[in-house]
Order: C-alpha cells, then structure tokens, then sequence
C-alpha cells in the first residue's frame, strides 16, 4: 500500500541520517591526527553512493526504529473544491413533424367522435325557442311560420325558410333567425311601428307606419291616434304625417276626423289627450304638431279649447264666438271627401242598372 511503503522509506531514511551522525561523533573523538582531504572525499562518496543504493534497493525486513522520531502522515484527502461528478443527462425528445400529424390525427378523431355523438343523441334537439320584438303579433304566429319547434333536431332546422315565412307577415319589417348552440334558437323580430289605428264595429286594428292595416289583427289602442272617415290617398298622407310627427306628441292625441268642406277638402279634427281640439290641414299638421308643447305652454294649463292650425295659428276658447263658430262648421260638413261621394255615387248607379237588367230578363221569361 502507498501509505504504508511511505513510512518505511521514512524509516530508512531515518536510521542512515542517525548513522551518519554517529560517524561524524566518532570522527571528531579520535580527532588527535588531521583527516585527509583525499579520504574525506572518498568516504564521502562512498557515503553518497551507499545511501544512493541503500535507497534505491527495495524495503527489507522490518528494522527496530525509534517511534518517537517517526512522523505519520495520514493519506491525502481529496480537494474540498473538487468539481463533483456531473450527472448524464437525458436527450430531450425533437418534436417532429411525425408527432405534429399524429396529434392533429388525434384532434380530428375526437371532433368527428363528438360530431357522431351530438347527431345521434338527444343534445342535438332544439330546447328552447327564444322570440323578442313582436308586439303586434303573438309568439303562436311566429312559432307555426318557423315549420319546427322544440324537440327537432338543430341541424335540420331550416332557417332560410322560416325567415321567408315570418317575413311574409304585413307587420314584420325584418326577422332574424340564429342558432345558439347548443339547443336554442333566438327569433329576432322588428315590427313596422303603428302610428294609428282604424274602428270596425268594436275592434281596432292597427295602422302601421308603411299604411297597412293589419285586418284580422285586433287590439287595443295605444300609443297611437284612431283615425275616421280617411280613405284612399287622405288616409295614405295622414299616415305619411303621423309618421313625421315626434312620437311624445302624437301619444298624446286621442283621435283624428277627416272633415272636409266645399272650401277645404283637406280639413282635420283632432282631440288630444289633454282637452285641447285642433282644426287643421292633414299636408302640414306634420310641421306644426311638433311645436305643440311650446303651444300649450303658451295658452297655459288652465286654458282649453280650440286651436286652429288650419291656415295660421290661433287659440280659440271655448265659449267664444269664433270657437262656436269653427266648431259648427267642422260637424256641418260631410263626414267623406267629395270624390269618395261621387265614386259611391257612381257604384250606386251601376247596381241599379244591373237590377233593371235582372228585372227585365225574369220580365220575359
């Protein structure tokens, strides 16, 4: 072992320093006579080549040595600061092209795995059908023109179709049919705004801002005047001037007469919510009812009666002789345009010659 070969060389080394010693000790004892130089050198070359070869020979025997004069050394001990032994480290996986396939595969294979199972189980089923925007008309109507409903399939619902047929109603302006995954359908519906509303007997049926009556569609007024005796082209230029009119202000009228006369054949009576009446002419009510808010706080609250729009503009209490006056004219005149009565007039005769001729006809027989 090395460490222990190095305390034996130590030990050799010892006992030839500790016998040289001993030589010079007893050198210098005998010491009457003077050395030779000459032998000197050769007894110091003999030294030298002994202890040479003395060191050079390998250990022999163990040797009695003095224990005290021999120092131990203990091994070496590896440098604190030594690099530690690096770990080996795993190669990292290199994403490949074939690993970007293969997960893309995957992907497809669970979209068309779930596509399989929404067609063929009961999520694909519509559950709810979601309508806003109808007034005039029910949520019924809207429903039978869509031609599915609740319980049918998402996928097999025809959208185009439906909006065709809800589009067809006179009321509806624009419709809007979406799906809303997974089991709703919202209908959004716009409707044409009723700015008024037609009697017939006890009904009511709106008048709506493009000038079609919605027949068959009964309902309470609202926030819209009822309209009298206008027919024809008065009545599709009231509407037109309702529809100019601010919707604040003609909420607040009540009803509109046409009441023409030999000199005015495009006079109107209106009665408005708050007890005011207006004599005016149904080409520019449009532009002077939209000042009707400063007007009445002008006359002031306490005051009612009539105000005449028809040529300028005035307030006419009642009990005046002037509001007298305005008013016998209004429901002294014809409750109909003249050409209405001419045409009228007109279908009269034409039924009564056809009578004639009936008459004749059995006549002969």
């Amino acid at each position: 072992m090395n460490g222990r070969s190095d305390v034996e060389e130590m030990k050799q080394k010892l006992k030839r320093s500790r016998a040289s010693r001993e030589r010079l000790a007893a050198g210098s004892s005998s010491g009457d006579a003077k050395e030779d130089p000459g032998e000197d050198r050769t007894a110091h070359s003999a030294t030298f080549h002994q202890e040479k070869s003395e060191g050079a020979r390998p250990p022999g025997p163990h040797h009695d040595v003095d224990e005290e004069e021999i120092e131990t050394y203990a091994p070496k001990e590896k440098h604190r600061d030594a690099p530690k032994k690096q770990r080996r480290k795993r190669p990292r996986l290199k994403f490949t092209r074939t690993h970007f396939y293969l997960m893309l595969l995957m992907l497809l294979v669970s979209l068309v795995g779930l596509l399989i199972w929404y067609v063929a189980s009961s999520a694909s089923e519509v559950k709810n059908i979601e309508i806003s925007g109808n007034q005039l008309i029910s949520d019924e109507e809207v429903e039978e023109r869509l031609q599915f409903g609740t319980g049918d399939r998402m996928f097999s619902a025809n959208l185009s179709r439906a909006t065709e047929n809800i589009a067809m109603l006179p009321a509806v302006e624009e419709v809007e049919i979406e799906r809303e995954w997974w089991n709703t359908i919202n209908v959004s519906v716009t409707e044409y705004q009723a700015v008024g509303y037609v009697a017939n007997n006890s009904d009511y049926y709106p008048v709506l801002e493009n000038a079609q009556v919605l027949r068959g569609y009964p309902s309470t007024p609202g926030s819209a005047p009822i309209l009298h005796y206008f027919e024809g082209r008065e009545f599709d230029r009231m509407v037109e001037s309702l529809n100019d009119i601010e919707p604040d202000i003609r909420e607040g009228i009540s009803e509109i007469y046409y009441r023409p006369s030999e000199n005015s054949s495009t006079r109107i009576h209106m009665f408005m919510n708050d007890g005011q009446e207006i004599v005016a002419d149904y080409r520019t009510i449009n532009e002077k009812m939209n000042y009707y808010l400063s007007m009445r706080e002008e006359i002031g609250d306490p005051q009612s009666g009539l105000i005449d729009l028809e040529i300028g503009s005035s307030f006419l209490p009642y009990g005046s002789d002037e509001a007298m006056e305005v008013k016998a004219g209004i429901y002294e005149a014809p409750v109909q345009a003249p050409y209405i009565e001419e045409v009228n007039q007109a279908l009269g005769d034409v039924k009564e010659s056809l009578s004639n001729i009936g008459e004749a006809e059995d006549g002969e027989e």
